[in-house]
């Protein structure tokens, strides 16, 4: 399988050596912004460009990264991004569709990598962050739909309410916030957090029938082995599945939870 990698050019380090990769375009490249201004429709011409790859990685700007994914997936070509995240759900639900009509598939790509042990529901998720940046709700948005697309791969069902806590009630940027997600097979996923005066890791605490488990989970912001690491772990298991670790499906879910914490806080 031919797979292409298309990256902002200062992230070129992050996978530099990587050899899973057969293509590599960085996202100001002549060609790139041909196919961001429509110049090229035809879908062999865009497949061209990407090197009639079957599998894309998009890590680039995410005001790009929307009409870059939409025209590989266009073109029959499978993607993997770590920018779904910073889309909103109505853009996300539309590169779903796209994908379901031309039989491709779209994927997120973590920050996050840690195995997760095999649970009956119910299950009961504990989580608490605890960063040094300033806390608004446009960068937490981004923060906890990353980090529950990530978690819900252990939920297989819906969520039935979402709560959400913070404070200081009537001004940003806020000190803590608690987000409360109740599920139809009542699971739930609490979220904390915190303003502190350094980033730590992300503390999740897992219950279900027979286990009790904490996981430290680390990001890997900078950390360009552990990049290539979950690049390559994601990658494989699609060329051994045909299918992504973690479904686009997945991100939809996390970012309308995220959307409505948004317009709870913001009401």
């Amino acid at each position: 399988m031919k797979t292409c990698l298309v990256t902002d050019s200062q992230k070129l380090n992050y996978y530099f050596g990587n050899v899973i990769f057969n293509h590599t375009i960085e996202s100001n490249n002549q060609h790139l912004e041909s196919i961001l201004l429509g110049s090229y429709e035809n879908g062999s011409q865009i497949a061209k460009v990407f090197g009639h790859s079957e599998l894309l990685v998009v890590d680039s700007n995410p005001s790009s990264s929307y009409a870059i994914i939409a025209k590989a997936l266009r073109a029959g070509i499978n993607v993997l991004s770590p920018n779904l995240v910073s889309l909103s759900s109505m853009q996300l639900q539309e590169l779903i569709t796209i994908a379901q009509e031309i039989g491709v598939a779209v994927g997120f790509l973590p920050n996050i990598n840690v195995k997760f042990p095999n649970c009956i529901a119910p299950v009961i998720i504990d989580c608490v962050r605890e960063s040094a940046k300033v806390l608004t709700i446009e960068s937490l948005s981004v923060q906890i739909a990353s980090d529950l697309a990530f978690l819900l791969t252990l939920i297989k069902s819906e969520p039935r309410k979402v709560k959400v806590y913070w404070l200081p009630l009537y001004s940003q940027p806020l000190k803590i916030l608690k987000l409360i997600v109740d599920f139809n097979d009542n699971s739930v996923i609490t979220y904390m957090v915190k303003r502190g005066k350094k980033d730590r890791v992300l503390q999740v605490e897992l219950i279900a029938d027979e286990l009790e488990e904490t996981f430290d989970i680390f990001d890997s912001q900078n950390k360009s082995v552990m990049i290539k690491d979950i690049v390559v772990q994601n990658v494989e298991y699609f060329m051994k599945h045909k299918e992504m670790m973690y479904p686009s499906g997945l991100v939809l879910k996390s970012k309308q939870i995220a959307e409505t914490i948004e317009k709870k806080i913001n009401f």
